[in-house]
């Protein structure tokens, strides 16, 4: 099961909305993509206590009046998307499913993409973060000439109920159609939960067939809730090893 304070996080970086699309579509797929990817993931919580247990989470006791675990995890396999369509808004309707070695695989989701980064899914269905990761480079448009400054250079931001997110990034040297681009992000979040959430991303997009061939991405999370703070780091790469259009897979 994914973790309660995982999906926040998923939802208020990709400024996911609450309603999920109505996808139902029979139509044959546009395009098909298949990526290899693992996932990492590293947090410590602590808990203030009152001071006399000192042991709540099974941590380091002696009434110091906070309680601290930690936990560590992973997985890797491959994800599967289909390309279904585009929208008259630009919104790229995908099916994406799971094949995991470690209990995260997930069953066929339809989710909406767009150049901007954000991702609409079913709020009922399973998404990872390594899911996010790829579907966030998927949009149209994602690499738009209109947006770029002469230092190869834009910036993206977005809010929605409860955060806001930001997103610069950087064009580096292209190799024929491989381009790098580099990412910084920063979310703020409210509600039950609050925090921020750091994020550099290393992506080698192919600029002619317009999908990412590699990404590198880590997400440094620190949220609090109560008397809970919890620091997270995810680490995903990815990296695409078939496409129906013949993208060149990254070396």
């Amino acid at each position: 099961m994914q973790h309660p304070f995982a999906k926040i996080v998923s939802l208020a970086l990709l400024g996911a909305c609450v309603s999920a699309p109505a996808l139902a579509d029979q139509a044959a797929p546009v395009r098909t993509l298949t990526f290899s990817f693992t996932y990492a993931l590293s947090k410590s919580t602590e808990v203030h206590n009152s001071g006399f247990s000192g042991n709540g989470l099974g941590g380091a006791g002696g009434g110091s009046g906070v309680d601290s675990y930690t936990h560590n995890t992973g997985d890797s396999g491959t994800i599967s998307v289909v390309v279904q369509r585009e929208e008259a808004d630009k919104g790229l309707v995908l099916a994406i499913t799971e094949h995991a070695n470690n209990g995260h695989s997930t069953k066929a989701t339809t989710c909406v993409t767009y150049g901007t980064g954000t991702v609409i899914c079913d709020p009922n269905a399973t998404v990872h973060p390594e899911e996010y990761t790829i579907m966030r480079f998927l949009g149209a448009n994602f690499v738009d000439p209109a947006l770029i400054d002469a230092n190869r250079h834009w910036k993206v931001a977005s809010n929605g109920a409860g955060f806001s997110a930001s997103s610069d990034y950087t064009l580096g040297k292209p190799n024929g159609d491989a381009m790098p681009i580099s990412e910084t992000r920063t979310v703020t979040y409210q509600g039950g939960v609050t925090g921020h959430a750091d994020v550099t991303s290393s992506i080698v997009y192919d600029i002619a067939k317009q999908v990412p061939l590699s990404i590198e991405e880590t997400t440094m999370n620190h949220s609090s809730s109560g008397s809970q703070d919890s620091d997270q780091t995810v680490e995903v790469t990815a990296k695409l090893i078939a496409d129906s259009m013949g993208a060149v897979p990254a070396k």
